[in-house]
């Protein structure tokens, strides 16, 4: 009987090692491997940090693979496998020894790959951790996986990705699975979805065959997010205008993972959006000013107008890309691609979020600009985002110099299953993420500012239909929130 087979490896010797397996298990001239290889090497190998190991084995079964396999490859008259190779990623000193020290796999697991038989394309599915990059200077969203390595049950923290094969999945079904394989492991709410459920979901729109797939339109895939689950909201840059990169920002630093349409001259491409570089000093600085009073009382500068880098996860390369919202492909290095732009972003939100990111940065602003009892002859910064009220009273009982009283008020403050939030800070305090007013906002009232609490200049304010207090409270100073993105970065 023929078993699994296994092989370590190191950073310079992984990529003739799996030339190796893939001759060994697959009927395929050694031309097309070495291109195949070179390929994967091109999109995700060279950007993998040179001192990892690497654990490779054969057969591994696939479900992604498989899917794609039994809906459309066993129908080809070439007889294509239905069985792929994993590589496991390691810290180094994995060796024969080392990969049965139980210990040893659980803390130096980074992640896995699979090489499935769709040459040229053969890169799949994966979740590697970011610091098993050389760049992971970044805060992204991020869930926890479980796999096995070496028959060993392991977690690694990333985001789903794989490449397209060009021919069963498009740019566009991976980006929908990505989305969806992120939230279905992380909330309850979700169902992970496979490329077969993809194309059932889309047969009710379209008027042509599916497969070979020819890719999907922006509005083929907020139809296919609706579909299981979410309260999709697609945003054009034609229509929001300056506003769209604000939005775009605020989601990000909601922790939320966008869908991304670029296009260019004969080009038209999606990927995920999920996470940013943090913001430096000097783009903080860079924030233009908003005298919101007309008078210069009251000076802000808003956070989502920085010009910080954001993170990219793209079926054309490796996971967590980075680049500028306004050269979203510089990483193809390529002319014509360089000319790509955002036209919209699709926002997979929960179904009762009703309030949208613009709304909650407008009513925020008119809300400060109102207020004119508080913050008198200041400059200060906001920064805004989505969470969910579990997450932000966490957080808010975890805070060790916040006053008691002040704990208690908004721990026991009703509030929806998830709130805007909109931090207040003195400009001088950026670089110690040190906030000194709130303001929540009900993410269920899409049109009236129903505060659900604010304290803005140690006075709490709660306003709704049916109530409007305003009490004065020592707030002091406290720490920023900062549980929507994971950051990485080894500094």
């Amino acid at each position: 009987m023929k078993g699994i087979s296994s092989s370590i490896y190191l950073y310079d010797e992984v990529r003739h090692g799996i030339e190796n397996y893939l001759s060994s298990n697959y009927k395929v001239n050694a031309s097309i491997v070495k291109s195949s290889v070179e390929t994967m090497e091109y999109r995700l190998i060279r950007f993998l940090r040179n001192d990892l190991c690497f654990f490779v084995e054969y057969p591994y079964v696939d479900r992604f693979y498989r899917n794609s396999y039994y809906n459309y490859y066993s129908s080809k008259n070439y007889a294509y496998s239905k069985d792929t190779i994993r590589v496991s990623i390691f810290e180094s000193g994995l060796n024969e020894n080392s990969a049965f020290d139980v210990e040893f796999l659980r803390n130096n697991y980074l992640g896995f790959f699979i090489i499935r038989p769709t040459f040229p394309h053969v890169l799949g599915r994966n979740v590697i951790n970011p610091i098993a990059f050389q760049d992971s200077n970044f805060e992204i969203c991020k869930s926890t996986f479980s796999i096995t390595a070496n028959s060993l049950k392991v977690s690694v923290d990333g985001f789903p990705h794989a490449c397209q094969d060009q021919e069963s999945i498009s740019c566009a079904e991976t980006t929908l699975w990505s989305i969806t394989e992120y939230f279905s492991n992380k909330y309850n709410d979700y169902n992970p979805v496979l490329p077969s459920d993809i194309h059932k979901i889309l047969s009710e729109l379209t008027y042509e065959r599916q497969m070979p797939s020819k890719g999907l339109q922006a509005h083929q895939i907020s139809y296919a997010l609706k579909k299981v689950g979410f309260g999709v909201r697609v945003y054009s840059k034609d229509v929001f205008g300056s506003e769209f990169d604000n939005i775009l920002r605020i989601y990000i630093e909601s922790g939320i993972p966008l869908v991304c349409c670029v296009r260019a001259p004969g080009i038209g491409h999606a990927f995920n959006v999920i996470g940013r570089r943090s913001t430096t000093q000097e783009q903080f600085d860079d924030i233009a000013a908003i005298d919101i009073r007309k008078n210069g009382e009251l000076v802000l500068k808003d956070l989502s107008s920085a010009n910080n880098e954001l993170v990219f996860v793209d079926d054309n390369f490796a996971p967590y890309r980075v680049g500028s919202l306004e050269s979203p492909c510089i990483h193809y290095n390529n002319p014509q691609w360089s000319n790509c732009v955002i036209t919209e972003i699709i926002v997979p939100l929960y179904p009762k979020i009703y309030m949208e990111a613009g709304e909650a940065r407008k009513f925020t602003i008119e809300f400060l600009m109102l207020s004119t009892f508080a913050y008198k002859n200041r400059k200060l910064g906001i920064r805004t985002y989505l969470c969910s009220s579990r997450t932000y009273k966490d957080y808010i009982i975890n805070l060790q110099h916040l006053d008691l009283d002040v704990k208690k008020l908004f721990l026991n403050l009703p509030m929806p299953k998830f709130i805007w939030v909109s931090e207040i800070f003195d400009i001088e305090d950026f670089s110690e993420n040190l906030v000194e007013g709130v303001i929540l906002l009900d993410a269920t009232e899409p049109k009236s500012t129903h505060v659900i609490g604010a304290i803005i200049d140690n006075v709490f304010v709660r306003r709704n239909m049916s109530e409007d207090i305003s009490v004065s409270i020592p707030f002091g100073k406290i720490s920023s929130f900062n549980n929507n993105l994971k950051y990485y970065g080894r500094d």
